[in-house]
């Protein structure tokens, strides 16, 4: 896993569009819409995405597998970093956008808190540190190689280094029990709307 560096504009573009269309185009099961159900259009959800990618890639939070680039980690936390105020304002501003205005991001916020903490939320409350999976992609024509399994198990190595948790959560049954095959536990699942559930997973440390 390297850390991703010296993009062009045209380059961290078609990263953001590739992890825009993994999941735009994604199959979600039959109980789940996602996050996709805020989003009117492709061009929203990129709009989305490509800002949680830049302020990722700005504060040095964007890692890929390797030069050929087969899948995208964003981490945030413990030993890694965080967004800093100012890409995490554009970050905001372009979820307004994306989602049509601020009375529409609000109500994508509160969905998806609604049903009790997130998993971070409830980790910080403990006064625990931890290492937060933020975005986890690996693009098409590379998948089902074990790609999403390595990028896991590094950040494990990470965590089981620092002494701290990995956490992250997601949108669909599919993709958690994808992450609890993976090594993860399924801490919780919130309700957070019809067709809308938000799955918390964690894996604890290994101390050794």
């Amino acid at each position: 896993m390297i850390k991703v560096t010296e993009l062009s504009e045209a380059e961290l573009r078609a990263i953001s569009m590739e992890i825009t269309d993994s999941f735009y185009d994604y199959k979600y099961n039959e109980d789940d819409n996602g996050f996709k159900k805020f989003f009117s259009s492709r061009e929203d959800m990129f709009i989305y995405m490509s800002g949680i990618i830049k302020a990722a890639y700005k504060c040095g939070l964007l890692y890929t597998t390797s030069e050929k680039r087969e899948g995208f980690l964003a981490l945030t936390g413990e030993g890694v970093g965080s967004v800093s105020f100012v890409e995490g304002m554009k970050m905001i501003f372009a979820e307004k956008r994306a989602l049509g205005g601020f009375k529409k991001m609000k109500e994508f916020v509160k969905a998806c808190f609604s049903n009790g903490h997130s998993i971070e939320t409830r980790i910080k409350k403990e006064k625990r540190k931890y290492i937060k999976v933020e975005v986890l992609v690996v693009r098409k024509e590379y998948q089902k190689q074990g790609f999403m399994k390595k990028m896991l198990e590094e950040t494990y190595e990470l965590g089981d280094k620092l002494g701290v948790p990995v956490i992250l959560d997601t949108d669909d049954k599919d993709k958690s029990d994808r992450y609890v095959h993976l090594g993860m536990k399924l801490d919780r699942v919130r309700n957070c709307g019809e067709k809308f559930h938000i799955y918390d997973l964690i894996r604890e440390p290994i101390l050794r």
